[in-house]
């Protein structure tokens, strides 16, 4: 720890000072003083800049300071880490770590160039050694600087082997750059951290060199002594240098090493005077002195300070009051408004809330309800797919463990066997008892059996027994009834007293039931008393009022009088009475009162509540006819002061919406990001939701569709996207047509320049023939003549084999650019049942048309051709079992492609050391996995070492042959020695696995996707290990079966190496079986847990075997890439195989070829009969030949286009009337009449995106149709849509059972893969500018071929015709001498000269054949003039004597004799077909004349 320096000079606030302010109110007063209690004097001093190194300006000194860790709580006031007086040079005690010190400087220059290379952040430099060794950052570096190059990293958090790919990116990237080896490091100097500091050096070197050749436009750092590291860090770093134990590379001068442009050196400093050394000195010395004015402005700033804070603290009181008023007030509003906005905030969002819950809840359930059946059919197939999976998952289970479970299952019925015989015998040992009963019920039976007999001879005799019986009944009964009678006899007055009692007991009973019954019925008998009582009542008082009436006036006075006397005497007594009872009277009146209140009360509510609702209408009546009339009073008064109040309503109506508004409109502004947020995420939502509909829905609803729509739009950049594509793909074109012309152009000048220097050469030849031939030349230049050997060479002039060549060139492209055709016939061959010996004929034929794929690219299209036979394959299969089964051609093509030297020598790194060492150099190694064997060798090594008969029996078995000692350790060591050597297999064929051929690989691949696709309801790891299984028996089983002739090894091996190299292939070929050892292997079952384990293993190096790259991006090829190669691709095959191929397509062309139209079909028809070619050709050469293969561009038509531009057309015209009306589904917005606003709907639309100026471009827009939307009305847009519709029904392409949706649905797909055609037509538009890009450095060099072509021709014919040989010597007075005069005279001498033959010379010769009009006896009087004045170009006239004959005149380009003798042509006419010439005798007359020496 080092001790703390002070600052010799004081501060004006020293620590003291601050900490008085400890009981100061002011909390940052307050705060400062703890800090000065807690800290020292230097966290507040101020710092200098480190100063620089004696010599070096701008590089730092290093310095420590005395703390590199600040306490917590401290505050340091400065940007360094100490004071800049208490610094003091630490690097003197720590020199023992520079070396570690340079070396992370040059770690951090490597890190900030990678950092500005691949624009990522690395880890810290002390870090960076450990994040390099997975070489992912070296790979990103060669992604960044390669970026148009697809470059495969990989990654994973734990590092592995697979990442030593990342470095051999890396190695391969140096070696394009052409780095030293010098400078370069090895995979373990990164991997392992051997030598990591070569591979900083590597990276410097390499920065150097990039900036060299301008690859990068900047140089590496120097970070030399500008960095600091902590004291640890360095002295780690030391000791893991000394600890590797390795050299320092020299980073310095490495940029003069390669030839960049180092800094420029400083000058030599001249001699220093008096003012430049004061100046120096002000320089040195200027960060002290700026720490001295920085020092001193702080100390005029603290004293400012302590002034004002002392005004502070004498103002202090009223300061905290007028703050705590300030704080409170503010507060006040705070809460208020807080409380407000979260009253309002709240009540928003609950509404928010439940608006959008509620909507939620509605849409998901019309929604599940409108998927009710779909979601129940849907789970119907999920649950029969998942039983399919499962039991498809069940029987893969089942077969692969089919040994155990046989086992298990014979284990069981044993169980079971043996359970059913205990159960048995433990039933039988205790059913004593139960046997006992079951003969008692065996007896029992039989007793009833005796019964039943019995009963049977009884019923035959059933009437006389009867009969007996009823007689014997009768006689007892009597007997019996005499007795009775007599004991009834003597009881007769016992009986009589029990009746008489029974009798009255009946009589009461009765008695009593009557009067049960009349107390039932007391009231109606009652009744009917009364009424009779009061009928003869009523009866007597109408006979009395009869008899009265008669006397009425007397008695009625009489009645009077006793009435009155009668009430006055019961008056008076009834008043004593009445005295004499007063209280008891009152009292009862008072209980009679209440009795009778209290009844009607009773009787009262009792109605009451019997007429509840009644009552409670006619109270709501009456309440309602009172509020009404007190309404109506209301209404009155407000009529009479209605627009009064509509004012005041008005006013105050507005000025609360105005103020609810004015609030709103404030806390909108101030919470308007939020509201933006809240309000896109709302709309994102919903959009979210809609467009989840859209993408994931079966079929998404009208509303759907119409809301995204807009998406199908072209932009300004789709459409100018979409006008370049079209364009470079018609440039495309026409730069493949124009290079194809020149290309046949220039082959054409090929032909001429071969047919020109033919004409020089071989005419010659035959002209000196014919001088010791004698005859007629003609008959020795015929066309058959004239044919070269081989016609396949460019001097070839035959025009019928040239012909038959360029359709032969043409078949052999198609065959190897259109896999289709070849893997039909492979399947043909699979299907007819080829016998063996033809199929390795066309097994080799079909390797001979792709050259045995020794050139990049027909191994790639050997691989199409192999992976496009697995599909035809595999689609055919109904099962997986039967594709496992079948015994495809592909196969045998495979078999013949990886016999290639590449593949021994992979065969050879992988299997060569694991053979070698374990099998051929091991003398000792024995495999034998037979205990027997193993039991035998053991006894015949005993007699063989002992001399002596062998105690052990060999005649036992392998059972009691294992349990013998040696046996059984013998037999252990072999199958540990036998797991070792597999496992040194897996470890190898991991090791090796980015070495494996990539044909290979692709295949697999492939493979594995077909079976996928075919066989979803497999499991992949199942499909996994087929294919797996596919490359042990086809690729690696051969090789390590039969090494010798694999390459593997060099000698052959004797039978035991063979027969322990095939015990380790078993257990390889189990493992890759995946399945374990069963019955028929019961003695290597012990290995069965390391056969799990490696299936699992072996799982993983399959999975990692099929992840590779496309065959496209390997081998860098496309389908334009024949189209601007400079070097076209050539064949050579033999003249026998390409008429065997001819004939093998021919044969089975209806199978190849389905289509009439196929292009296929009119290659073989051009050709013709392989027979005819073959009598043709076949006399040219036996030896192989050359062909060079030339794309043709074929112009197929689509036969569903008109289908395909109707759907289109349609699909247009829907876009826009679902944006014009709505409805639930397509059918109704059909049939849904127009109004005026969907017309001028129409209208706005056609306006705005169909109109000629609009600058939009609708969805379609790029269809070719007939129609004219913008000019259509929309009843017309609707009609036209309708034909369309059905037009297309009738097609069967739509259905009005699901209202045509099929149509929606077609629009939805459009709107789903927008945006991925977007990305394919920048990635085709890519493409289409690299093939253009392409095609024009290929146009240049077919313009430097044909400018070279068209040089040598022009200078050939000009220095052939402007030759100057010896001057020849005419005989005077000759025909050919006059004629020169003649023309030197008239100064009409030719340039390239002028000869003059007669007709009958010239038939002589044999170049005159006829000429009509004139005799051959005419003939020596007619001349022809052959004369030239042109570069190629030669005149004919003809005179008679020195007369021009009229129409005898004509010019003759060498050219049309070139082609006339190319094309076999016999004869020429001139002078309007008078004149008839031989071509190839005429032909060298000219050549001989005009192009040769001037000697003859």
């Amino acid at each position: 720890m080092h001790h703390a320096h002070t600052n010799p000079r004081p501060s004006t606030v020293s620590t003291p000072d601050l900490q008085t302010l400890k009981n100061s109110s002011t909390s940052h007063l307050r705060t400062l003083s703890k800090f000065a209690q807690n800290g020292t004097s230097d966290e507040f001093s101020l710092s200098s800049p480190a100063p620089s190194v004696a010599g070096l300006q701008g590089r730092r000194q290093l310095k420590r300071t005395d703390s590199t860790r600040h306490v917590k709580g401290t505050v340091a006031l400065s940007n360094g880490s100490g004071s800049a007086w208490g610094e003091r040079n630490w690097m003197d005690k720590q020199r023992q770590f520079l070396q570690a010190y340079e070396y992370l400087c040059h770690i951090g220059e490597a890190k900030e160039w990678i950092e500005d290379i691949i624009h990522k952040s690395l880890p810290p430099i002390v870090q960076l050694e450990e994040a390099l060794r997975d070489g992912v950052t070296l790979a990103e570096v060669v992604q960044a600087l390669y970026p148009n190059r697809p470059i495969r990293v990989f990654r994973h958090p734990k590092l592995q082997f697979r990442h030593s790919d990342n470095i051999a990116l890396f190695f391969r990237f140096l070696a394009d750059v052409d780095l030293p080896e010098l400078f370069r490091f090895e995979l373990i100097d990164l991997y392992e951290k051997k030598n990591i500091p070569k591979v900083i050096y590597c990276i410097h070197a390499l920065s150097w060199l990039l900036y060299r050749k301008g690859i990068v436009d900047f140089r590496i750092g120097n970070l030399v002594g500008q960095l600091e590291f902590e004291h640890h860090e360095l002295e780690e770093m030391q000791k893991g240098l000394d600890k590797a134990g390795i050299s320092m590379p020299s980073f310095s001068g490495m940029g003069a090493t390669f030839g960049a442009e180092s800094e420029p050196e400083p000058e030599a400093e001249p001699a220093e005077s008096d003012e430049e050394r004061i100046a120096r000195e002000l320089g040195e010395n200027e960060t002290m002195m700026l720490d001295l004015q920085a020092q001193m402005r702080g100390a005029i700033v603290r004293i400012q300070l302590g002034q004002k804070m002392q005004g502070l603290w004498d103002r202090e009181e009223m300061l905290v009051e007028l703050q705590s008023r300030i704080r409170g007030d503010w507060a006040r509003q705070i809460v208020d408004y807080r409380l407000s906005m979260k009253r309002f905030a709240v009540n928003l969002q609950s509404a928010a809330r439940g608006y959008m819950a509620r909507a939620r809840e509605r849409r998901k359930e019309e929604w599940w309800k409108a998927k009710e059946d779909q979601v129940v059919m849907l789970q119907s197939l999920a649950r029969a797919r998942k039983g399919r999976r499962e039991v498809q998952m069940l029987k893969s289970h089942t077969r692969r463990e089919e040994s155990g479970i046989r086992l298990f299952q014979a284990a069981i019925r044993g169980a079971l066997q043996r359970k059913h015989v205990d159960e048995q015998f433990e039933a039988t040992r205790d059913a004593g008892a139960g046997v006992a009963d079951l003969q008692a019920a065996a007896r029992a039976m039989i007793e009833r059996r005796k019964v039943q007999t019995d009963k049977a001879s009884l019923r035959q005799a059933q009437n006389t027994i009867t009969s007996l019986e009823a007689l014997v009944r009768g006689r007892l009964m009597r007997t019996r009834m005499a007795q009775q009678a007599r004991a009834l006899q003597d009881m007769t007055w016992m009986w009589r007293a029990l009746q008489a009692i029974s009798r009255g007991t009946l009589l009461r009973a009765r008695i009593e039931n009557l009067r049960c019954q009349l107390r039932n019925h007391q009231e109606m008998v009652k009744s009917i008393q009364a009424f009779a009582r009061g009928n003869v009542i009523r009866q007597h008082t109408q006979k009395i009022r009869s008899q009265l009436s008669l006397f009425g006036g007397e008695i009625l006075g009489f009645q009077s009088l006793a009435r009155g006397h009668l009430l006055r005497r019961r008056y008076i007594t009834d008043l004593r009475a009445l005295r004499g009872q007063h209280q008891q009277i009152t009292s009862l009146q008072s209980h009679g009162r209440g009795r009778l209140r209290r009844q009607g009360q009773s009787k009262l509510r009792s109605e009451l509540l019997a007429n509840v609702p009644e009552f409670a209408r006619l109270q709501a009546l009456s309440r309602a006819m009172q509020v009404r009339i007190q309404v109506g009073d209301l209404l009155t008064q407000l009529e009479a002061n209605e627009y009064i109040m509509s004012e005041l309503q008005a006013a105050a109506r507005g000025k609360m919406v105005r103020e609810r508004f004015a609030e709103k409109q404030r806390y909108y502004k101030e919470n308007m990001e939020k509201v933006v947020k809240v309000q896109s995420f709302i709309r994102a939502r919903l959009q979210g939701e809609a467009y989840k509909t859209l993408t994931s829905g079966k079929n998404p609803p009208v509303g759907t569709v119409k809301g995204f729509v807009h998406l199908l739009n072209d932009s300004d950049f789709d459409f100018k996207e979409e006008v370049e594509f079209e364009r470079l793909r018609k440039t495309v074109v026409q730069h493949v047509r124009q290079n194809e012309m020149a290309d046949q152009y220039i082959t054409q000048l090929d032909i001429k320049i071969a047919l020109l220097v033919k004409n020089k050469i071989t005419l010659d030849e035959v002209v000196k023939h014919q001088k010791h031939f004698g005859g007629h030349v003609g008959s020795l230049l015929t066309n058959t003549e004239m044919a070269s050997k081989d016609p396949f060479d460019l001097k070839a002039l035959n025009k019928n084999s040239r012909r038959k060549l360029e359709h032969y060139q043409e078949l052999f492209f198609v065959l190897q650019t259109q896999p289709q055709y070849l893997a039909r016939l492979f399947k043909r061959i699979r299907e007819q049942a080829t016998a063996e010996k033809e199929c390795d004929r066309i097994k080799h034929l079909v390797m001979g048309v792709f050259g045995y794929a020794q050139k990049r690219r027909e191994e790639y299209y050997l691989l199409k051709l192999i992976t496009r036979s697995i599909k035809e394959e595999v689609d055919t299969c109904p099962s997986i079992q039967d594709y496992l089964r079948g015994n495809f051609f592909w196969a045998k093509v495979f078999s013949a492609h990886v016999k290639s030297p590449r593949d021994r020598k992979y065969m050879r790194d992988i299997l060569g050391p694991i053979i070698k060492d374990n099998v051929i150099n091991n003398i000792e190694l024995d495999l034998e996995s037979d205990p027997m064997q193993i039991y035998l060798s053991s006894i015949e090594n005993e007699q063989l070492r002992t001399g002596q008969r062998s105690q052990r029996r060999p005649d036992i078995s392998r059972e009691e042959a294992i349990r013998d000692p040696e046996t059984k350790n013998t037999f252990i060591a072999h199958l540990s020695d036998l797991r070792d050597i597999a496992d040194e297999f897996f470890v190898a064929l991991e090791d090796h696995l980015h070495k494996l051929p990539y044909g290979v690989r692709y295949i697999a691949q492939q493979m594995f996707q077909c079976l996928t696709l075919r066989f979803q309801h497999e499991e992949q790891g199942h499909i996994l290990q087929i294919v797996g299984l596919w490359i042990w028996k086809s690729y690696l089983q051969p090789a390590l079966t039969e090494p010798e002739k694999y390459g593997v090894v060099d000698r052959g091996l004797s039978q035991e190496q063979k027969r322990n190299i095939a015990e380790v292939t078993k257990v390889l070929g189990q493992v890759a079986l995946g399945r374990l050892f069963g019955g028929e292997n019961v003695f290597l079952q012990p290995l069965n847990s390391y056969v799990g384990e490696s299936i699992e293993r072996l799982g993983e190096i399959w999975a990692n075997l099929i992840t590779i790259p496309d065959a496209e991006t390997q081998f860098d090829i496309d389908e334009f890439n024949d189209l601007y190669a400079r070097t076209k691709p050539t064949l050579y095959i033999k003249m026998a195989d390409i008429f065997s191929i001819h004939h093998l397509i021919a044969a089975d062309i209806p199978y190849i070829c389905p289509s009439q139209d196929d292009i296929l079909r009119e290659v073989v028809r051009e050709l013709g009969s392989a027979k005819n070619n073959e009598n043709e050709l076949m006399n040219v050469s036996t030896s192989e030949i050359s062909l060079t293969l030339n794309p043709k561009l074929h112009n197929v038509e689509d036969p569903d286009a008109e289908v395909k531009a109707l759907f289109m057309e349609t699909k247009r015209c829907i876009l826009y009337i679902i944006r014009v009306q709505s409805g639930a589904n397509l059918m109704d917005i059909m049939v849904k009449p127009i109004t005026m606003e969907d017309e001028d709907k129409w209208d706005g639309l056609v306006r705005d995106e169909l109109s000629a100026g609009s600058r939009k471009r609708g969805a379609y827009a790029e269809a070719n149709t007939l129609i004219d939307i913008a000019s259509m009305s929309y009843a017309e847009l609707k009609r036209t849509a309708l034909e369309n519709i059905l037009r297309l029904e009738q097609f069967g392409r739509l259905t009005r059972h699901n209202h045509y949706q099929d149509l929606l649905n077609a629009i939805a797909v459009d709107i789903r893969t927008k945006h991925r055609r977007r990305i394919q037509r920048q990635r085709e538009l890519e493409g289409v500018r690299l093939t253009l890009a392409r095609l024009n450095d290929q146009a240049v060099y077919l313009e430097q071929q044909l400018k070279t072509y068209n040089d040598y021709i022009e200078q050939a014919m000009v220095t052939l015709q402007n030759k100057k040989g010896k001057k020849r010597f005419l005989m005077p007075f000759t025909k050919q001498w006059d004629h020169e005069r003649e023309l030197q005279r008239s100064g009409r001498v030719p340039k390239f000269g002028s000869f003059k033959y007669s007709a009958q010379d010239l038939a002589n010769r044999g170049v005159l054949v006829s000429w009509q009009g004139y005799s051959e006896r005419q003939w020596d009087k007619i001349d022809l003039t052959i004369s030239s004045n042109e570069v190629g170009v030669f005149s004919i006239e003809g005179s008679n004597g020195p007369i021009a004959i009229p129409g005898a005149s004509a010019h003759v380009p060498l050219d049309d004799l070139l082609q006339a003798q190319f094309n076999g042509t016999q004869f020429l006419e001139f002078f309007g077909g008078q004149l008839r010439v031989n071509v190839n005798l005429f032909l060298h007359l000219i050549m001989r004349k005009f192009y040769k020496d001037r000697d003859s």
